[in-house]
């Protein structure tokens, strides 16, 4: 998953920004720690949803070739309706042509007054015989023929019905296989569906685990029990631009219409830069947070002393480290679009007495 998008911790970080609280390192860790594990839950989330998805489509296809499977079968019961008709009529041609044949050699060689053998012996010539005996053979053979023919029109029938039938056992076959291959799936999707609710829950949890540390480091900061600043007055000058080369702003501080949240607020400057391209730390001072940062993705806060604080977000990476202390024109960290962002660019802001600024003051 390229980029997670947190959506309650965006809306939290980004309708709040102007009373932020940058909390102490260790703290800062722990909300670290709370936004890996949802990322990481988020992930799992994502792909058990897409898996279900696709066990989802499964279970149609395989259902749609059970519709067709019964299609068939439906089609086979009444081919071999028809079959069995014309097997039956068949059947009714060659018995009455076994018994016209038969009622005929009796009445011919038994009970009729001309028989076969009388035609021959009374040939008055041996042409006329020959003749005679020519129209007897004539008279079997166009029996055995028909004979013939309605043996094999009564075979192909009984064929036939046998291939229909073989196919009728093939199809319902097939059917019980893909009921079974159905009944599999929706059990896998089910199983999935409950750990897709329990990761659910866990993300929920942690969200509410988060939301309280952000309550306690509020509280803590109301009390005076964290500094926002390690010094009381700045001294470094004017701000030095954060992304060396790179000085096209995309989207400036104030009213905008934003493609997540609508018209809203923006308190930051986005710097277009590629993938990768370096960050520098405007002017010196100590980082007091290094790393993921919810919605604003990978992170690095500096605090420059008198009030003053600078956030750089959605980095690629990180390279300068919670409790590092920096100088003006290091390079912190690397462009990239983590967190809630729409393409690799840098989400500059700066912070005066925990209240949120426009940094085109600051900067040179």
């Amino acid at each position: 998953m390229k980029r997670i998008v947190i959506l309650s911790i965006a809306f939290l970080m980004a309708a709040g920004l102007s009373g932020t609280v940058f909390a102490a390192p260790k703290d800062s860790e722990s909300l670290d720690k709370l936004n890996d594990q949802i990322q990481k839950k988020q992930e799992q989330l994502d792909e058990g949803k897409q898996r279900e998805k696709e066990l989802m489509t499964t279970i149609v296809d395989i259902e749609q070739q059970i519709d067709a499977l019964q299609a068939e079968i439906a089609n086979s019961q009444e081919d071999l309706k028809v079959l069995e008709a014309d097997l039956k009529e068949a059947q009714k041609k060659v018995d009455q042509q076994n018994r016209d044949l038969s009622a005929r050699l009796r009445n011919m060689y038994k009970n009729g007054s001309v028989g076969f053998m009388d035609v021959l012996l009374n040939s008055g010539s041996f042409s006329d015989f020959m003749t005679n005996l020519d129209m007897v053979q004539r008279v079997y053979q166009s029996d055995a023929d028909v004979l013939r023919q309605m043996q094999e029109a009564h075979d192909e029938i009984e064929q036939k019905k046998q291939q229909v039938e073989d196919l009728r056992d093939a199809l319902m076959t097939a059917e019980a296989t893909a009921e079974q291959e159905v009944a599999e799936v929706a059990s896998q999707k089910e199983k999935l569906a409950q750990s897709n609710k329990a990761t659910e829950e866990a993300i929920d949890d942690l969200k509410d685990e988060m939301t309280a540390l952000e309550a306690e480091l509020a509280a803590k900061e109301a009390n005076g029990e964290i500094s926002s600043s390690d010094t009381s007055e700045y001294t470094g000058g004017v701000f030095v631009w954060p992304t060396p080369g790179h000085t096209t702003i995309t989207s400036g501080y104030g009213w905008r219409r934003c493609p997540f949240h609508g018209r809203e607020f923006h308190a930051a400057l986005d710097i277009g830069a590629p993938s990768g391209a370096a960050i520098v730390a405007s002017a010196d001072g100590k980082v007091i947070h290094s790393g993921w940062y919810g919605g604003f993705g990978k992170s690095v806060i500096i605090d420059h002393g008198g009030g003053l604080v600078t956030q750089y977000n959605h980095c690629s990476s990180t390279i300068a480290s919670a409790g590092q202390k920096v100088k003006k024109g290091q390079t912190i960290a690397k462009v990239g679009s983590t967190g809630y962002s729409t393409g690799p660019h840098l989400d500059y802001r700066v912070y005066k007495n925990g209240d949120v600024v426009d940094p085109r003051g600051y900067l040179k």
